[in-house]
């Protein structure tokens, strides 16, 4: 598992369905209906189909409310408040995903501001290549429309989907903001591999591991699996692992939030080094996380089957 942002752009358990083709065009259609809505109304749309899509998914309430419990740990400060905001969000980060396909770069632009992004910038800078771990946090497919790809060359590996004519109607929509697509069952570590080589910056999706190259870790006090590539890319690359996130904010804005390079470190093996650095993955992660745990949009498990640590 290399780790990868979804193309669809929700958790493919909210969309699951037997006719792709219905999805392509239902995809369509809300692009067309979201151009004509300013992205500033996407908060309270947000509490409207995200307050709709909480009372009717229990099973979804559940899942939601028990990857969110660990995030707060002991303070006593999780209620089922949190969880009805993280519907709120994920329905407002929906909307402004459609709603991308019809802003201008500059308009995309006027909606962002950040911290410390000079930190991947000045990898690129250096020569050195960049790989961006994030996790479902926020919106990172603004983030990725936001990024000035003027600096430096963004790549991200996205799932692939059925019909074929969806996945690169993605693939064009993300071309549009200078985002290269890398399907991740397409052999995608050689080209990724590539991409540093030529001084670009890899985005990579890291809180959940949906195949077998994973590392158990330490994750909001929990024992959980993690996708090793990001870790394995930086040991074959030397690119630095820099931790971002995508925050979205009131009236349309948004704030990409960078933390400090994760250091590879003194090598004693692969495996053993791409276990530690997936650990110091996973503690980048839970900061970004804990800065807004309400928009972590993660509606399939991630702590069901772990436990906690003593």
């Amino acid at each position: 598992m290399i780790g990868y942002l979804s193309t669809s752009m929700v958790d493919n358990s909210l969309l699951s369905t037997n006719k792709p083709r219905v999805v392509f065009w239902a995809y369509k259609t809300a692009f067309k209906l979201a151009s004509g809505v300013p992205i500033s109304a996407g908060q309270g749309l947000g509490v409207i189909f995200g307050g709709l899509a909480y009372l009717m998914s229990q099973k979804k309430r559940r899942i939601v409310r028990n990857n969110l419990k660990p995030v707060f740990g002991e303070s006593g400060n999780f209620s089922e408040l949190v969880v009805l905001k993280a519907f709120n969000s994920y329905a407002r980060f929906w909307f402004e995903s459609f709603k991308l396909g019809s802003m201008t770069r500059q308009e995309v632009q006027a909606k962002g501001r950040e911290e410390d992004l000079e930190l991947l910038y000045g990898a690129i800078k250096e020569g050195r290549g960049a790989i961006a771990v994030a996790a479902h946090l926020g919106n990172w497919d603004f983030g990725a429309a936001w990024f000035d790809d003027s600096r430096a060359k963004a790549n991200a590996v996205v799932e692939a989907l059925e019909p074929p004519e969806l996945f690169r109607w993605f693939v064009d929509f993300r071309l549009k903001f200078g985002l290269t697509a890398i399907a991740h069952n397409d052999n995608p570590m050689p080209k990724l591999v590539a991409a540093i080589r030529r001084n670009e910056v890899i985005a990579l999706v890291s809180d959940r591991a949906l195949d077998a190259a994973t590392a158990e870790v330490d994750f909001f006090s929990q024992r959980v699996k993690l996708p090793m590539g990001p870790a394995i890319l930086a040991l074959r690359t030397n690119a630095p692992l820099i931790p971002i996130a995508c925050y979205m904010e009131p009236k349309g804005g948004h704030l990409t939030k960078v933390l400090p390079e994760i250091q590879i470190g003194e090598r004693k093996g692969l495996r053993e080094d791409a276990q530690r650095l997936t650990q110091e993955i996973a503690w980048a992660l839970e900061e970004l996380i804990k800065f807004a745990p309400e928009q972590w949009h993660v509606f399939s498990p991630i702590f069901g089957s772990t436990s906690k640590l003593p």
